[in-house]
C-alpha cells in the first residue's frame, strides 16, 4: 500500500511512541502532543525524505530531462552552464546526447548548475517527488525510519532510542532495498569505445 505524507509521518511517529496526526496544519489540532507532532514533522519531513532520497539511486524518484543551457559561461575551465531542475536530488549520470553514451567528458556541480564542455546535456537525476506516495514502499519505510530518528531526540530526549533507529535503518532496511531496487533496473551506461572517444583526439588511444 503506497503512504502519503500523513501516513509517513505518522508510521514515524508510532515508532517513537508520540501522538499520529490527521493533518500538518497545526490550526486544526486542539490537543497539544498532536500539535507537537504536527510541528515537528512539519520541521523535520523534508529533511529526512532528501536524505534518504540522496542516499542512493532509487528507480521510483528516478528521472531524465535535457538540460536548459545558461548564457553565462563558467569562468575558467569548463565551456557551459546548465541549470539543476527544481526537484534536483542527486546526479546519477549526464549525457551529451540522447544515445547516452558514458564517454570520458568531465562535469562539476557548483551552486545548483552543471558545469561541462557538453553542448547539450541529458541529466538522469534522482528527484524529490512532490507526492511521496509513488516512491517503492521500501524507500518508504526507510523515510519513516530516518523521520522516526530525527523524532527521537526533540520528543522524549532519548539518545538510545535514536541510535536504535539509526542501526535499523543501516543494516536492515537500506540494505533490503537498495537490493530490491538493484534487481528491479535492468540498466547499465553504455561505455563509449575507445575507437570513438579517438576520433575526439590529436592521436589515436592505444
Amino acid at each position: 500500500m503506497a503512504l502519503g505524507k500523513i501516513e509517513i509521518c505518522n508510521h514515524a511517529l508510532l515508532k517513537v511512541g508520540a501522538d499520529t496526526i490527521a493533518s500538518l496544519d497545526v490550526s486544526q489540532a486542539t490537543d497539544d502532543g498532536v500539535i507537537f507532532s504536527a510541528k515537528l514533522c512539519n520541521i523535520l519531513f523534508d529533511q529526512a525524505l532528501v536524505e534518504t532520497l540522496r542516499s542512493y539511486n532509487w528507480n521510483s524518484a528516478t528521472k531524465r530531462v535535457q538540460l536548459t543551457r545558461l548564457a553565462e559561461a563558467p569562468a575558467f575551465k569548463y565551456q557551459y552552464k546548465y541549470a539543476l531542475p527544481i526537484d534536483y536530488v542527486r546526479l546519477i549520470n549526464l549525457y551529451a546526447s540522447t544515445e547516452a553514451y558514458d564517454d570520458t567528458t568531465e562535469w562539476s556541480i557548483e551552486s545548483g548548475e552543471v558545469l561541462t564542455d557538453y553542448d547539450a546535456a541529458y541529466l538522469k537525476y534522482v528527484s524529490k517527488p512532490e507526492d511521496v506516495s509513488i516512491l517503492d514502499p521500501l524507500a518508504q519505510q526507510a523515510v519513516i525510519c530516518n523521520l522516526a530518528m530525527k523524532l527521537a531526540v526533540p520528543m522524549h530526549l532519548d539518545e538510545k532510542l535514536k541510535n536504535n533507529l539509526l542501526t535499523e535503518l543501516q543494516t536492515i532496511i537500506l540494505p533490503a532495498a537498495r537490493s530490491i531496487d538493484t534487481i528491479e533496473n535492468k540498466n547499465w551506461d553504455n561505455e563509449e569505445s575507445n575507437f570513438l572517444v579517438s576520433r575526439n583526439y590529436s592521436s589515436p588511444i592505444i
